[in-house]
């Protein structure tokens, strides 16, 4: 029977995961274009405009907008709304793991479950099209993606019988 504090810690997480998802995104449009990753407004890369509150909400904005610009209607990158998903479903993934299998109690534990997140961020934020043409990069984002998702597959197999 699942918990209900891993379903919480699931949404907690995932939560989480969507916040670091966008951020992650700003890396990977602005860190190649020599721009601050902490300084300055999100704008819209066609018109310029700066954004909104609300048009900044992680997947939902995307959704709502109708995967347009609210402002000169230029369509948006669906990969924002992929990297966002994506980042909030490793979390999730991690906050139900370590409730479910109990590594919540056991700090060191945690921490290790946890390394592959930052591994894959960290990687995710030289995921763009010019940094990918290099293979050898392609190998370790993918080896990192790898890692993450055994790494996340592992207590499941090795603490409960299925």
């Amino acid at each position: 029977m699942i918990e209900s504090i891993s379903i919480f810690m699931a949404v907690i997480y995932g939560l989480l995961g969507l916040l670091i998802g966008s951020f992650l995104n700003v890396c990977v449009y602005r860190i190649p274009r020599g721009e601050s990753i902490a300084q300055g407004r999100s704008h819209c890369p066609s018109c310029g405009h700066v954004l909104s509150p609300l048009d900044l909400v992680p997947v939902l904005s995307y959704l709502a907008l109708g995967r347009r610009c609210r402002y000169c209607r230029a369509p948006i990158s669906p990969r924002y709304a992929i990297v966002e998903s994506l980042t909030a479903l490793l979390y999730a993934t991690a906050g139900f793991a370590i409730t479910w299998t109990g590594l919540a109690t056991d700090w060191p534990a945690l921490w290790l479950f946890l390394a592959p997140l930052g591994y894959v961020s960290v990687f995710s934020i030289f995921w763009t099209r010019h940094l990918m043409r290099t293979p050898f990069l392609q190998v370790l984002v993918k080896q990192a993606v790898l890692a993450a998702i055994i790494q996340l597959l592992l207590p499941f197999m090795l603490n409960r019988a299925w």
